[in-house]
């Protein structure tokens, strides 16, 4: 009777309450993303995201100029030669890639490349994730090889995903890339 009793008593308490019972599923954690390399929602903790074609307001198209203080003039060298590139500096003066500039006037962004894992896009997806997370999250993407490499690269809208890949077969079929190929870069044009 007396365990009766107790039970009565501590459910008439718990009735009370007007908190939420708390279970391992709704109990607050501190910091659910630390360490994960998987795609995950974009949160208020993440410094830097892509977003509407742009980034750090920079888009394709823009003057140079607007943007000179996260910009410090670089060059770059691949197998087309060396032309000049602007690398992207972060709060921290930290790399978080370089923009091309249009080669008929120097002036103006041709196409942003992203290079750090710091940045995110609205779909959540970042350099690092595997093929697999792309595609589980963007669903039915276009893959192709690059124009002046054999980079394999993936793009849906205005976004382009570099991935850890070369081909030279000139289609590449999603079937041939092996689903823990990370992205190495994101591009916007």
């Amino acid at each position: 009777m007396k365990y009766v009793l107790s039970l009565l008593l501590l459910s008439a308490v718990l009735a009370c309450s007007d908190r939420p019972l708390t279970t391992p599923e709704t109990r607050p954690v501190e910091n659910p993303n630390a360490g994960n390399t998987a795609i995950y929602d974009v949160d208020a903790d993440d410094p830097y995201e892509i977003g509407d074609g742009s980034f750090l307001d920079m888009r394709p198209g823009a003057a140079i100029a607007d943007f000179n203080g996260l910009l410090r003039a670089d060059r770059s060298s691949d197998d087309t030669g060396s032309r000049p590139v602007h690398q992207i500096v972060g709060r921290n003066d930290e790399e978080l890639g370089y923009l091309y500039t249009e080669a008929d006037d120097g002036e103006h962004i041709d196409y942003i490349v992203i290079t750090s894992p710091d940045v995110v896009t609205e779909d959540g997806i970042r350099v690092g994730n595997s093929y697999a997370e792309l595609v589980e999250r963007l669903g039915e993407v276009e893959v192709q090889r690059g124009a002046d490499s054999s980079l394999v690269y993936v793009s849906q809208g205005p976004l382009r995903y570099g991935l850890n890949l070369a081909n030279n077969q000139y289609d590449p079929e999603q079937t041939d890339i092996d689903p823990t190929t990370a992205i190495t870069q994101i591009e916007i044009h």
